[in-house]
């Protein structure tokens, strides 16, 4: 019965993957610039993403923050418009519109009607290859960058994983947060920005994505004639970090007395999103650490321990490479520990199971073609499969390689990709290290 009831659910997932197969047109233009068109007329919408394969790893030393202050001033005026007259064009028009960074990569996103096409365009080629980087409007959003940052400290998730980083990737941009630091950002100026935009937004460093009720030809030659004139140049990107794995775990405290809370965030080096075992390891991941209420961790910590109403462990997914993290916020820092270093000792020792395994491809191969549902998303998977240069059949084969990957992969994953007892650990709230009895690790100041 149990076989029989396994064979209707992956016959009913191939089913949905199959509904959500995309077509998607993959060209470029001679100069570097990569174009990919998903034709959707079930609603009259066309969204726009425009990404620069250069996001906050690419910035300069001491300059962290520059990036997302670049993308930000792409909106705040050109050489032929001012922010005013951009907003109330792209206001006037209905369009939706964002900008922004992250460590891979820089974007723009505009949704407009399929009548405003054109339009659309001219503004979109307007903000990319024209930025003029008003001074007024980069100090204003400076300042605001700078105040968002502040406030972020006062909230301890954001402290405790900042901590993290900056010990793990110490002397690389991923020892900074995402957006830049307190000490980072006073020191941008708004030639760094020029800087930045000019050696990184180039048409080979560049990709268009558009999905929605538009004809691909037609899309495809609105492009060539606005960028078609654009010119590549030589890209340089940084080296991945390079880690020194502690021998055994080292712990940050910061004692937090007005807390009734303890945030606890350990983890070590990760994976690159190109690496072989990437599905493997999402899929080890997810059993170990995914959901609260299901997880191995979740059981231990949260349904039989009582200990915590979330805990959970991923790993990022980045080009050059990230961190597995783990977390947890708990009244007894101690106890949830030391359970959450038994899960992470048994799947490293023990392996996972076959029942674990097919309840994580199930929900992987049911989940994926939801999140490409909307034309929104559609646009992010189209980026990331781009970004991460996956290839354009990757929507449809990533259910098939869940479906594939094997028992001994995932455990294979799981002996490779974990280093039980060697953390990087940061613990923040009312707890002295007296209250942390921990074995054989090394305290940091």
């Amino acid at each position: 019965m149990k076989s029989a009831l396994s064979a209707v659910t992956i016959a009913l997932i191939t089913t949905i993957n199959v509904l959500f197969a995309l077509t998607i047109h993959r060209d470029s233009l001679t100069n570097g610039l990569v174009i990919l068109i998903c034709e959707d007329q079930r609603l009259p919408m066309v969204d726009i993403s425009f990404n620069c394969r250069s996001g906050a790893v690419c910035e300069p030393e001491g300059k962290a923050g520059v990036a997302s202050l670049c993308a930000d001033m792409l909106l705040r005026g050109t050489r032929n418009l001012s922010a005013d007259s951009l907003a109330n064009i792209l206001d006037f028009i209905g369009a939706q519109y964002f900008s922004g960074a992250d460590f891979d990569r820089s974007y723009l996103y505009l949704r407009i009607l399929p009548k405003d096409l054109t339009t659309g365009f001219d503004i979109l080629t307007e903000v990319i290859r024209q930025p003029s980087f008003p001074e007024d409007e980069f100090t204003r959003a400076r300042e605001q960058l700078l105040f968002s940052l502040r406030r972020s400290y006062d909230y301890p998730s954001f402290v405790v994983s900042a901590e993290f980083d900056r010990i793990l990737f110490k002397g690389h941009r991923y020892a900074l947060p995402l957006r830049g630091d307190t000490s980072t950002i006073p020191e941008i100026s708004r030639e760094d920005l020029i800087t930045f935009h000019k050696n990184h937004f180039v048409p080979n460093n560049c990709f268009i994505v558009v999905v929605g009720a538009v004809n691909p030809t037609d899309v495809y030659s609105i492009i060539k004639e606005k960028f078609a004139d654009w010119q590549p140049a030589p890209i340089n990107l940084p080296p991945p970090p390079d880690f020194n794995l502690p021998e055994k775990t080292r712990v940050k405290l910061i004692p937090r007395p007005d807390m009734n809370q303890t945030y606890v965030y350990f983890g070590h080096p990760g994976i690159a999103a190109s690496a072989e075992d990437l599905i493997p390891t999402r899929l080890m991941s997810y059993i170990l650490g995914g959901p609260p209420l299901s997880s191995r961790m979740g059981l231990a910590v949260r349904e039989y321990g009582g200990l915590a109403y979330d805990v959970r462990c991923w790993f990022d997914r980045r080009i050059l490479t990230g961190a597995f993290r783990a977390t947890v916020q708990t009244a007894k820092p101690h106890e949830a520990i030391e359970k959450m270093f038994t899960e992470i000792r048994k799947i490293y020792q023990s392996g996972v199971k076959p029942k674990e395994l097919l309840a994580a491809q199930n929900y992987f191969t049911g989940s994926f073609p939801l999140s490409y549902s909307s034309n929104r998303g559609k646009v992010d998977r189209i980026a990331e499969l781009e970004i991460y240069r996956f290839g354009t059949d990757w929507l449809e084969i990533f259910p098939k390689n869940v479906r594939s990957t094997t028992l001994e992969q995932v455990n294979e994953s799981a002996r490779k990709r974990l280093f039980p007892d060697r953390y990087i650990m940061v613990i923040m709230g009312n707890v002295a290290q007296e209250q942390l009895p921990l074995p054989d690790v090394e305290w940091l100041e």
